[in-house]
C-alpha cells in the first residue's frame, strides 16, 4: 500500500507459510519506509531494509524477559497510526468484497479473485481521489 490508500503489490501464500516470508517479494524498491506489524521483526527483516536504504518502521516486539521500553511503545504508537491505513483496507475488502476466506480449490484460482478485487478497489479509491481533488480545485 503507498500512503493514498492504493495498494501497490499483492503475494497470495499458501495457508501454512507464514506472511513475513513474503516481505522481499512485497517491496517495489521505490519505498523510504516500510511499516509491518510485529510478525515482520527480525534480524533478516533489518538487514533486507538496512541494505536497500529503506526506513524500517516494523513494529517493536517485546521478548521473553525483556518487555518493551517507553521508547519503544510511543514508536509503536506512532507507527501503528499510519498502518492503520493498511489495516482499514484490509476491512473493506474483507468486508464488502468478501476476500476473508479462500473461495476455490487452488491457490492460482484464489490468487487472480483476490488480485481482481484488488483492482476493484483500487479503481474505487482512484475514483474518491479524483472527487476530493476536485472538491479541493473549485
Amino acid at each position: 500500500m503507498d500512503e493514498d490508500g492504493f495498494i501497490k503489490a499483492i503475494d497470495y501464500t499458501p495457508g501454512n507459510e507464514h506472511d513475513s516470508k513474503s516481505l522481499d517479494k512485497l517491496l517495489t524498491r521505490t519505498e523510504e519506509q516500510v511499516y509491518a506489524d510485529k510478525a515482520y521483526a527480525s534480524a533478516e527483516h533489518d538487514r533486507l531494509l538496512a541494505k536497500r536504504n529503506t526506513g524500517n518502521r516494523i513494529l517493536h516486539k517485546a521478548k521473553r524477559n525483556q518487555p518493551l521500553g517507553d521508547r519503544q511503545k510511543h514508536q509503536n504508537r506512532q507507527w501503528s497510526s499510519v498502518r492503520s491505513t493498511v489495516e482499514r483496507v484490509f476491512g473493506i475488502l474483507k468486508q464488502h468484497y468478501g476476500i476473508a476466506k479462500a473461495r476455490y480449490l487452488g491457490l492460482q484460482r484464489n490468487q487472480a479473485r483476490i488480485m481482481l478485487a484488488a483492482m476493484a478497489y483500487n479503481i474505487k479509491r482512484g475514483v474518491a481521489v479524483q472527487a476530493e481533488m476536485m472538491a479541493c480545485i473549485g
